[in-house]
């Protein structure tokens, strides 16, 4: 946290003077929102819009009264955002400022203000690391990472190689247009992330030359390149279940065909249109479904599905997606194939999220508090139930008494939402302590290394980008046998409590780092947690979730119920670990 918070940054002085000198381009080009729009007067351009949309009955077919108030509004929000960011540039510009971080309880970074790193792309490229220089550093390699980083603002690719040839393309038809500036606006208006790309490009396209590249020092050495762990989420679930397949799709192994960045939606997405057709009997339906799924909506699917999103949640985002082509009827049906597919086809990380979950409700059932622990950090979850209370206040503008509702916390579990949590939380924390163990390393080797991190993004310069992948990699390798972290789990939450209430002796070895908990153990242990005085139905709920834990860590358990044996697979797993794409751009 030292270290992120005392990186000093600056403001990318030509960028932003360009923004000011072609505004109205960037306005024509629709990368940026007129500026009028910043001052409009919201209720007055409400009864404005209300009028001409009851004197024009043409429109009224297509859009609601309501639906057009919000593209207005939002459309003004935006521009107002727009502006607040370019004027902090403007007064942040000529001085070195430092971004404050701060952690939540599981060891996620979040931020303050609307000028930095977790904002979106015009902020983004307004920043620049500053106090960056060195005489004795390959400004060539620098400036190919560069490109290639730039080529990833603009689309995605599959490989540097792909990336690098389509930068140097673009700089072919960039000094062969007549009107160069007008071709990078269309070019910036097709762009992933259009304000970072033209920024980049303003620069790049000068450098004719190698021989030139130098006279640039300041635009190499200073400027962020961003890197994202590839789906950190599932990468984790890999480590945890050493499923190699899994971390081949996330990058974490190195495919053994070829050297492409993987993409695991991507994977998942098709393996779901063969499901869908196993699954419809509906061949028009089933023809009309692939059609239309895209990799977008495979991911908002299946990536919020290991946080704990329902069946219903899911239904009403692919109604919002896909509505225009298909029934709300069949956007539930498709709903429920997809969650069918995740827990055939992916049922080993489904069992591990079990685990984790019945974990979670045991200990909040018990009335405690949810521990996890990770090399840096002690995370302490403790839900409970908001309850609402009344209050009386005078209310001075019509004077007379009056009632308020306030929801405050209880001293009540929420189990409920204490088990929808914890998975989250768990694998949260794993992620929140691989970034730390980055930037540790990145100290250790380099002391004067710029870095800046937004969750498992990774912010560097482009003299140090490439040590990256390398140093993830390590990270990953060093949180050691994942075994050892859910027994570690599990005994914490499940097994010391009980000891040390004295509801519970140490049956076996207390050795819990090398050892698989047999069957009877658990249940010796999982049953000391059950309160007193319970009800019939309170004690029925009790023992499925006793059943979900033994029956969720026999099946986690990868190698049987020796230790060796997992240690073993661990090492084979580990072994592997060292794709350059495990983190990329």
């Amino acid at each position: 946290m030292n270290k992120l918070q005392s990186q000093p940054f600056q403001i990318n002085s030509k960028w932003l003077n360009y923004i000011k000198e072609n505004n109205d381009s960037l306005v024509e080009s629709c990368l940026l929102f007129p500026e009028f729009l910043s001052k409009i007067n919201i209720v007055k351009v409400t009864l404005l819009l209300r009028e001409f949309y009851m004197n024009n009955a043409d429109i009224k077919p297509y859009a609601s009264f309501n639906e057009l108030r919000q593209i207005v509004y939002k459309h003004i929000q935006t521009s107002r955002n727009e502006r607040m960011i370019i004027k902090l540039a403007d007064a942040y510009d000529g001085y070195q400022f430092y971004l404050p971080a701060f952690l939540d309880f599981r060891g996620r970074i979040y931020r303050s203000g609307i000028l930095h790193f977790h904002e979106r792309d015009l902020a983004r490229s307004m920043i620049m690391f500053a106090d960056q220089s060195d005489n004795n550093f390959n400004y060539n390699i620098a400036y190919y990472n560069i490109c290639i980083a730039t080529s990833f603002l603009y689309k995605s690719s599959i490989s540097e190689k792909e990336a690098i040839n389509w930068f140097l393309n673009i700089m072919d038809d960039i000094n062969s247009n007549k009107n160069p500036d007008d071709y990078l606006f269309k070019k910036a208006s097709e762009a992933k992330r259009s304000f970072q790309f033209l920024a980049n490009m303003l620069i790049l396209k000068d450098i004719k030359s190698i021989s030139e590249i130098q006279n640039y020092n300041l635009f190499i050495l200073n400027t962020p390149l961003t890197q994202d762990a590839s789906a950190s989420a599932y990468q984790i679930m890999s480590y945890f279940l050493l499923d190699e397949s899994m971390a081949m799709r996330t990058n974490l192994i190195p495919h053994p065909c070829h050297n492409e960045i993987q993409d695991v939606y991507s994977y998942m997405l098709e393996e779901l249109k063969e499901f869908i057709n196993s699954e419809l009997q509906d061949n028009n339906l089933s023809k009309t479904i692939n059609g239309i799924l895209t990799r977008k909506i495979a991911k908002g699917i299946f990536m919020p599905m290991i946080y704990g999103k329902t069946l219903m949640s899911t239904a009403c985002d692919l109604k919002r997606d896909l509505s225009s082509f298909i029934t709300n009827k069949e956007c539930f049906e498709l709903a429920s194939i997809c969650f069918k597919f995740w827990k055939t086809k992916y049922s080993h990380m489904e069992c591990l999220i079990r685990l984790i979950r019945h974990i979670g409700w045991i200990v909040s059932a018990s009335d405690r508090i949810v521990n996890y622990n990770a090399k840096n950090l002690i995370t302490v979850q403790n839900y409970t139930k908001i309850e609402p209370i009344n209050i009386w206040i005078y209310d001075k503008m019509n004077k007379k008494r009056r009632r308020v509702t306030l929801r405050v916390s209880s001293d009540k579990k929420d189990t409920r939402k204490t088990e929808t949590s914890t998975f989250v939380n768990f694998i949260h924390q794993k992620d929140a302590n691989i970034a730390m163990n980055v930037v540790e390393s990145l100290m250790k080797n380099y002391n004067d290394c710029p870095i800046y991190t937004v969750h498992d993004n990774f912010i560097t310069t482009a003299k140090y980008n490439k040590r990256l992948s390398e140093f993830y990699s390590y990270a990953i390798k060093s949180m050691g046998n994942p075994l050892v972290i859910i027994n570690s789990f599990i005994w914490k939450n499940v097994i010391l409590p009980p000891i040390l209430a004295g509801k519970a002796e140490v049956t076996n070895k207390p050795d819990w780092d090398s050892w698989v908990f047999t069957r009877e153990a658990l249940f010796y242990y999982l049953i000391a947690n059950i309160p007193d005085n319970l009800s019939y139905q309170m004690k029925k709920t009790w023992n499925e979730r006793i059943s979900g834990v033994i029956s969720s860590y026999e099946n986690y358990i990868l190698c049987g119920n020796t230790f060796i044996g997992h240690e073993r697979k661990w090492n084979e797993f580990k072994g592997k670990v060292r794709c350059q794409y495990c983190v990329h751009y």
